[in-house]
C-alpha cells in the first residue's frame, strides 16, 4: 500500500513559482506540462535527451576550442591591421590594470560555459556515477547555468563593430564563426538538458506520506519545496534528503535581502552613469566618454537601432530592473487584498525581470572588445575607465537580488 502511494506521487509536481500543488499527467514526447496557476514549466518528456545532449555539447565544446585557436576578428587602422584572438580580450585587460573585468569575461564567456557542458556530458555519457557525485554535478550545474552569457557577448561584439567602424575598417575571421557556432549548440543542449530526469533517478520526487492534494498550495499542506532539486518534503523538514541541501518554508529574509541589494546597485548606478566607461587616447589627447555619451555619438552618427540598444541595455534595463524588484517587493508587503489577475501580473513582471537582468553586459563586453582591439600606443589606444567596473557591478548586483527574491512570496495571503 505504501509502494503504491509512493508511486501516484511521482505524478504531482509542487510550483516553484506559485506553491500550487499540480498533478502531472502522462507527458507526450517533445511535450511540457505547465501550472495551470502561473503557467510555469513543471516537466516535460523528451525521448532522446541524453543523445542530444551529448551530440550538442560536443560540437560546442569543438567550436569554442576552434575560436580560440584562430584570429576572431580584426581592424584595419592607417594601414595597420591589428589582429585579434578570443583569449587575447583578458590579456589585455589584466595589462590595462582591470582585473575585475578580466574575470568577468573569462567567468561569463568562457569558464561556466565550458563548466556547464562538461557537466552536461558527464551526465549524460554512459559513465557510471554514484548518488553523491551526481548530486554534486546537478548542484553546480544549477547554480552556474544563470551566469553564462555567450550569447551577450557575441551581442556585445556585434554592437561594438558599429563603433569600430569610426576607427577604421572592421573584418570578421575564423573564430568568429566558430564561436557563432559554438553559441548555437550551447544553447540548443542547455533546451534539450533536464535535470529532473537525473534528480528522479537519485531518488523520488517526494519525501510526503500522506495524500497529497492537487489545487492546494504546499504551505496550506505544510510542505515545501527544495529549491536546489525541487523535491517536495515536510515543512519542518530543513536538509532535503535527495539534495542534501538546506531549506526553509520561503527563503529566510528574502525581501529584506532583495530591498538591500536594490540599494546597494542603486548606489553603484549613479557613478556608473556620471563617471566614464571608456577613455580613448588619440595622438596623446586623452578624452572619456560615459554610457550616454557613447548613445548620444550612435545617434548623432544615425545607427539609430544601435543607439537604442545600447541605451535600452545600459540605461533603460538597470533602473527598470530595480524599478521592477521594489514594486515587487512593496506589492508582497504592503498589498492585502490580493486577486489572481494581480499574483499573475506580479509573476510575469518577475520572470521578464529575470530573463532581460543579464543582458546590461552588453556594454561591458562591448569596451572589453574596443578596448582589447584598438591599442595602438602611438596613434589611438582605447582603455576601460571607473565607470564599467561601477556598471558592472550593478549589473551582478541586481542579478543576484532577483535570485534572492522568492516569488511564492507573491501568492500567498497576507
Amino acid at each position: 500500500m505504501q509502494q503504491s502511494d509512493h508511486a501516484s506521487h511521482q505524478h504531482y509536481a509542487l510550483c516553484h513559482q506559485c506553491d500550487i500543488m499540480c498533478e502531472l499527467p502522462p507527458i507526450e514526447q517533445a511535450h511540457q506540462a505547465v501550472c495551470p496557476r502561473c503557467h510555469t514549466k513543471l516537466a516535460r518528456e523528451l525521448t532522446n535527451m541524453r543523445r542530444d545532449t551529448v551530440i550538442y555539447s560536443s560540437c560546442a565544446l569543438i567550436m569554442l576550442l576552434l575560436s580560440a585557436s584562430f584570429v576572431f576578428i580584426h581592424i584595419k587602422v592607417i594601414g595597420i591591421i591589428d589582429n585579434l584572438r578570443l583569449l587575447s580580450i583578458p590579456t589585455i585587460l589584466y595589462e590595462y590594470q582591470y582585473p575585475s573585468l578580466m574575470v568577468l569575461f573569462l567567468l561569463f564567456t568562457l569558464i561556466l560555459p565550458i563548466c556547464v557542458l562538461i557537466i552536461q556530458l558527464i551526465l549524460c555519457s554512459p559513465i557510471r556515477l554514484s548518488k553523491y557525485h551526481k548530486r554534486n554535478l546537478l548542484i553546480a550545474y544549477g547554480k552556474l547555468e544563470h551566469w553564462c552569457m555567450p550569447e551577450i557577448f557575441m551581442a556585445g561584439v556585434l554592437v561594438s563593430f558599429v563603433k569600430l567602424t569610426s576607427y577604421g575598417e572592421i573584418g570578421v575571421d575564423k573564430a568568429f564563426w566558430s564561436f557563432a557556432l559554438f553559441i548555437f549548440f550551447y544553447l540548443k543542449s542547455s533546451i534539450d538538458f533536464s535535470p529532473r530526469k537525473f534528480w528522479n533517478e537519485i531518488a523520488s520526487n517526494n519525501f510526503i506520506k500522506t495524500n497529497l492534494l492537487s489545487g492546494k498550495t504546499g504551505m496550506s499542506q505544510n510542505i515545501r519545496l527544495c529549491l536546489h532539486c525541487h523535491a517536495m518534503l515536510p515543512a519542518e523538514l530543513t536538509h532535503c534528503p535527495r539534495c542534501k541541501c538546506k531549506g526553509t518554508l520561503r527563503q529566510k529574509n528574502s525581501i529584506q535581502w532583495t530591498i538591500a541589494l536594490l540599494m546597494t546597485s542603486l548606489m553603484f548606478y549613479l557613478p556608473a552613469n556620471i563617471y566614464g566607461i571608456m577613455n580613448t587616447v588619440f595622438l596623446s589627447a586623452e578624452s572619456s566618454s560615459t554610457i550616454l555619451d557613447g548613445v548620444i555619438y550612435m545617434w548623432q552618427e544615425g545607427d539609430y537601432p544601435v543607439a537604442l540598444v545600447i541605451f535600452s541595455a545600459s540605461v533603460t534595463i538597470p533602473i527598470l530592473k530595480i524599478l521592477a524588484l521594489s514594486w515587487l517587493c512593496y506589492f508582497v508587503l504592503v498589498t492585502r487584498k490580493k486577486n489572481k489577475d494581480d499574483c499573475l501580473q506580479m509573476n510575469r513582471l518577475y520572470n521578464i525581470v529575470e530573463f532581460i537582468g543579464r543582458w546590461s553586459m552588453i556594454d561591458i563586453f562591448v569596451v572589453s572588445v574596443i578596448s582589447a582591439l584598438i591599442r595602438n600606443k602611438e596613434m589611438m589606444s582605447v582603455y576601460p575607465d571607473i565607470g564599467a567596473i561601477f556598471f558592472a557591478s550593478v549589473v551582478v548586483i541586481t542579478m543576484i537580488a532577483s535570485q534572492k527574491y522568492d516569488p511564492r512570496l507573491i501568492w500567498d495571503k497576507n
